[in-house]
């Protein structure tokens, strides 16, 4: 067989194969194109095997093995062009032809393939079917000019605006709008039978059906079909790869086809301006990308849409006093970051507010009602959480104890944070208890409540001294907890520990901590608060007090934007 090209082939044949069943090898050549290999190999035995049987090296008999293998594949490739060309003839016969004139100032065009037909055909609006928006039902898909495209965006994201290709060009003068509306005509409906599930790769001729509908009933019928399509030379892929559904390592072999798509529409449409379902039953013909302007009947939506962000704001706070006020109304998830928008407006119902949300707290919700349970809470931790300053003191104690009774302050630590910053001196005692009883990270919230009080016993500002030398001895160093109580140090006078100690602070730290205790050394970024805020080096963004040193090409520095809190 080594004498042989074909031998050669069969041997490179059966060692991949035999790498690829195990995934530990198969992985690497999977990467790498292995199947692919591995096909090209079978190529080159098949037509070695027909050449060195000509020339006699090998008994003249073999060649049948070629024969009978290409023979068998290009019998298969004409039936699958025949099988392609009945059903194709077929269904350009009984599909539909143009059913109804469509006309925009009649007619709302529902589908569920809203978006790509605006996208390509000629028509203002189409409407996508949406159970997610109520009380509309509908998504309503605009092509706009590009002039259009900066509307104002609304607390709920219902205004949405996107770019748009047309075949494989992006589009520079137009944008898709896409905005929940009821349709407000008579409504023509595409319902989808069936589906051609183009990611199984069937070997036979898939098949989808569009219904026309009108007023509910069935007016027209178009039937779409398309195949995975045998190349005119065998490209062949044989070996082992990963499947996703179940996850599992298989092995096998398929000729990569192609998917194509078969001629459905009827012999009497005109297929340069005609293509689809919609397009062909409509009468919506494509349009052409380079002369794109606009339709004029979007105009008085789009001027329309410029005040929703306004109605969204009143409609939400509409829902959040009825919730304050001892309501259950079916709330959006982003209710709360609305109406967080606009603290002025939230603090005339801060007590309402503080009071619901405690009561929530021991309200068990049913397993129908857990997730409105869960909007409502947290649209109410949020809408406290942003509270003008003034209103938030007026709540902070009620809250406090709500927080010391057991509930978990990880869930909402945003809130828990605002807490910590209104509650004041008040709290001391139970921040020096929880500080002295806990150990490692869960030292770090009480730590930075202590700063923004401003007062500690010695006892407390002892073992602050004590665990800040402490953490800069280990093998790694834990810089939030260390900075936590750098900051702390500072605010209740302690200066000389950390400037005396500079150097042995800097142990296992991060490279840009040395420059960071220098800025707060030096009072950079002091606020009225404390130092940085009294906060960490490195907070998570999300958190309602901030860090006012943000490091910016190597170098801390105060944003222009004063985001962080700046009162105790």
């Amino acid at each position: 067989m080594l004498k042989t090209v074909s031998g050669i082939a069969l041997i490179a044949i059966a060692i991949l194969l035999a790498l690829q069943v195990f995934p530990v090898t198969g992985v690497f050549l999977m990467i790498f194109g292995g199947p692919v290999w591995t096909g090209m190999l079978v190529h080159i035995f098949l037509l070695a095997l027909a050449i060195e049987g000509g020339l006699r090296r090998i008994p003249r008999a073999f060649i049948a093995i070629p024969l009978i293998a290409y023979g068998s594949y290009y019998v298969l490739y004409a039936y699958q062009t025949i099988d392609m060309a009945h059903v194709s003839a077929a269904l350009r016969m009984s599909n539909s032809a143009k059913v109804i004139d469509f006309r925009a100032d009649e007619y709302s065009l529902v589908t569920p393939a809203a978006q790509t037909l605006v996208s390509t055909h000629a028509i203002a609006v189409a409407y996508e079917p949406n159970a997610n928006f109520q009380p509309e039902q509908h998504v309503a898909v605009r092509l706009i000019h590009r002039d259009q495209c900066k509307l104002p965006k609304d607390g709920l994201l219902r205004i949405q605006t996107s770019g748009v290709s047309f075949g494989n060009t992006s589009l520079d003068n137009a944008c898709l709008l896409r905005f929940p509306e009821a349709p407000p005509e008579r409504i023509v409906a595409i319902v989808k039978l069936g589906d051609e599930e183009i990611w199984k790769h069937k070997r036979g001729i898939s098949t989808a059906t569009s219904q026309l509908k009108l007023d509910g009933k069935v007016v027209g019928s178009f039937t779409t079909a398309s195949v995975w399509r045998l190349p005119v030379l065998p490209g062949l892929a044989v070996g082992c790869g990963l499947i996703s559904n179940p996850a599992a390592w298989k092995c096998g072999a398929d000729f990569m086809r192609s998917h194509t798509v078969l001629d459905t529409v009827p012999d009497s449409i005109d297929r340069e301006r005609f293509d689809g379902p919609e397009s062909v039953m409509l009468g919506l013909p494509k349009y052409t990308a380079a002369g794109f302007r606009g339709y004029p009947e979007n105009d008085a939506t789009v001027a329309w849409l410029a005040g929703e962000p306004q109605r969204v704001e009143d409609r939400m706070f509409a829902l959040m006093q009825d919730l304050a006020e001892g309501g259950y109304p079916k709330v959006p998830m982003r209710m709360g970051y609305t109406v967080a928008q606009n603290p002025a407006r939230l603090a005339p119902l801060a007590e309402a507010m503080a009071n619901r949300f405690i009561e929530l707290s021991n309200v068990k919700p049913t397993h129908d009602d857990a997730q409105e349970y869960t909007f409502r809470y947290e649209s109410l931790a949020r809408a406290l959480t942003a509270l003008p300053d003034g209103a938030f003191a007026k709540v902070a104690a009620p809250l406090f104890a709500y927080f010391l009774e057991g509930m978990s302050r990880n869930q909402f630590p945003t809130l828990y944070a605002r807490i910590q910053a209104a509650s004041g001196a008040q709290t001391l005692d139970f921040y020096e208890a929880d500080y002295m009883a806990t150990r490692g990270y869960r030292r770090l919230m009480p730590v930075l409540a202590i700063c923004r009080i401003g007062h500690a016993s010695p006892a407390v500002i002892a073992e602050m001294k004590t665990q800040l030398l402490r953490l800069s001895d280990g093998p790694s160093s834990d810089d939030d907890s260390k900075t936590a109580l750098i900051v702390t140090l500072l605010k209740l006078g302690e200066a000389p520990v950390v400037q005396d100690n500079k150097s042995h602070l800097a142990n296992n730290s991060q490279p840009n901590f040395a420059n960071w205790l220098d800025a707060v050394l030096a009072g950079k970024g002091t606020t009225a608060v404390g130092p940085n805020n009294c906060m960490t080096k490195d907070w998570n963004g999300r958190r309602a007090t901030k860090p006012s040193l943000v490091l910016t090409e190597g170098v801390w520095i105060v944003p222009r934007t004063s985001y962080f809190m700046t009162t105790p």
